[in-house]
């Protein structure tokens, strides 16, 4: 469903992606860790087409994305959907009218139906009750649950998620990653998270990339990352200091 062959994109002299290959299977949940600022979020923004790359190519289902022109590209986005790291609503917007926005945007359907699918939406998040509130009404758990209700609005065969646990207490945590288990099951839409919180890794994952110094090391399942020999993994998913990977760096 989604490839990366060989990704290189610097920033000036600094260089961020240093080849970067990767393969997402349809239906699959892929999650990429690293660290803060390790070039994540630059990654999932070539697969959606924001960026493109200093040399490479990106396919998604047979189409290769960097050549897209961006009448075609929009045309392509309308298949994903996208949870952001602070679920990025629009203050100016209600909840639902949050939800209906990419259905206002993107197709002719009527008011009425618009109104039906946003409550379906509403309701697969467990929020069916608060489509008439702003956002500034909602905790950060209820933001990001209304987040995902608009990735979903548009029935997307792929869904990024970029950290999509961060400025959540645990127990709201792990409800995130329980219903983005639960929607990809209703759904059956291919999933790519960005995160570099362990916990939420190896529960929503069936497969893991780490992202170190432009380049993933490592792949594999939870288990399989669990126990891998490579000591920079093995630094990372315990939170040590003390490795190869510098503190300072």
């Amino acid at each position: 469903m989604i490839e990366l062959k060989d990704i290189h994109i610097s920033f000036g002299k600094h260089k961020v992606l240093d080849g970067v290959n990767l393969e997402v299977k349809k239906g699959e949940s892929v999650v990429v860790i690293g660290r803060s600022g390790s070039g994540k979020t630059v990654l999932i923004k070539h697969i959606i087409g924001l960026l493109k790359p200093d040399s490479g190519e990106v396919w998604v289902n047979g189409i290769k994305v960097n050549e897209l022109k961006e009448k075609e590209l929009k045309q392509l986005r309308t298949r994903f959907g996208m949870l952001f790291q602070y679920a990025a609503l629009f203050d100016s917007m209600t909840v639902g009218e949050n939800v209906a926005f990419a259905l206002m945007q993107n197709t002719k359907m009527k008011r009425e139906v618009i109104e039906e699918r946003v409550k379906e939406c509403l309701r697969m998040v467990g929020l069916e009750d608060v489509g008439h509130m702003n956002p500034a009404e909602l905790s950060g758990g209820m933001k990001k649950r209304v987040g995902l209700a608009r990735a979903i609005a548009l029935q997307p065969e792929i869904i990024l998620y970029d950290e999509p646990s961060t400025g959540l207490d645990p127990i709201m945590a792990d409800a995130i990653n329980n219903l983005i288990i639960e929607l990809r099951e209703k759904l059956n839409v291919t999933s790519v998270s960005i995160t570099h919180d362990m916990v939420s890794a190896f529960k929503i994952a069936d497969r893991i990339a780490m992202l170190y110094k432009g380049k993933i090391i490592e792949t594999g399942s939870p288990e399989e990352i669990k126990t891998s020999s490579n000591p920079v993994v093995q630094q990372f998913i315990h939170g040590e200091a003390k490795g190869p990977i510098p503190t300072l760096e």
